[in-house]
């Protein structure tokens, strides 16, 4: 389905979040790997994967999935390869092997075709698994995950030759050891602040507390793999964007902020066009900026039952 125009929605109260441990917690082999899956729900009810953004982790979805499950639905917020406690992501850039790694889980693991929502990061992965393997996704959202602008990797000649060096190093254990250590938790979740600045300091503690783990001098590390996010093509091709988007056979429902915020990079024209390649409808969840389901959960909510009520489990 495709509107015209976007259906902005006003927000609702802030307030904090209570954060639930999951239901359960376990470890899947899936594609030569091991991936970290936060479960929620009954697990005889259609399943729905919850894909987090770059650098982040399933326990994001603190919030999201418990409200998803009381639809009715199995609530599985995974970990990516490379991201919180899955297995590590040994190369650079693995855009289509993290495909690979969610058809997989898909067919293998969870064995039926699910809904899929996504953010950031997780949007071009959903949106990518969805084009390539559309009989395993029945619907998807997608919270601000269209994609970067065009001129977001023309690297300088200097940057792109680093980018390659560092995508060919095979020495991870020096890699590892030269990672930055954090003294506390607490420090981690003040620079995760300082670089979104409309996370709320909850939120902030929150990933950061998920997200990190003791390094080998006793402070504190990121468990994002250093090696994600190197390798990036140096150019960035919009039209292999937008063919991957309107390969896309799903209903989807596109949910942006109205305030600017860092990681929200496009022209609400670059926006509508690219809702455009998805056939997709376009909700703006207003006061929100890139984290729309974290700072406004109720709002997300009700575009969410909206749209999987129309268009079914």
């Amino acid at each position: 389905m495709t509107e015209s125009q976007p259906t902005p929605l006003d927000r609702g109260h802030d307030t904090a979040p209570v954060l639930r441990e999951p239901d359960r917690a376990e470890f899947v082999e899936v594609n030569r790997t091991t991936l970290r899956l936060w479960c929620r729900g009954d697990p005889t009810a259609p399943p729905v994967l919850l894909l987090h953004g770059a650098y982040d982790h399933g326990r994001m979805f603190d919030d999201l999935a418990p409200r998803v499950a009381a639809l009715g639905y199995h609530a599985i917020a995974i970990d990516f390869r490379g991201h919180g406690d899955s297995g590590p992501l040994d190369t650079g850039f693995a855009w289509s092997l993290l495909h690979i790694d969610l058809a997989l889980l898909i067919r293998d693991v969870i064995g039926s075709p699910v809904g899929v929502i996504a953010h950031s990061f997780g949007g071009g992965q959903a949106i990518g698994l969805a084009g390539a393997f559309p009989e395993l996704v029945r619907w998807l959202v997608v919270i601000d995950g269209l994609g970067p602008p065009p001129d977001a990797f023309v690297l300088p000649d200097d940057v792109r030759a680093m980018v390659q060096a560092n995508a060919q190093r095979t020495d991870r254990i020096l890699f590892d050891v030269h990672r930055r250590e954090w003294p506390s938790v607490e420090k981690m979740a003040e620079y995760r602040g300082a670089q979104n600045l409309r996370l709320s300091p909850q939120w902030a503690l929150h990933l950061a507390r998920h997200g990190s783990r003791r390094g080998p001098d006793g402070g504190w590390v990121w468990k994002a793999d250093p090696m994600f996010g190197l390798g990036v093509p140096s150019e960035f091709n919009v039209d292999l964007l937008a063919e991957e988007q309107r390969r896309v056979q799903c209903r989807v429902l596109v949910l942006t902020g109205s305030e600017h915020d860092t990681w929200r990079d496009l022209t609400p024209d670059q926006e509508a066009e690219r809702v455009g390649w998805l056939r997709a409808r376009h909700v703006i969840v207003a006061g929100t900026g890139h984290y729309v389901h974290l700072e406004d959960p109720d709002t997300t909510m009700r575009a969410i039952r909206a749209f999987v009520d129309e268009v079914g489990p």
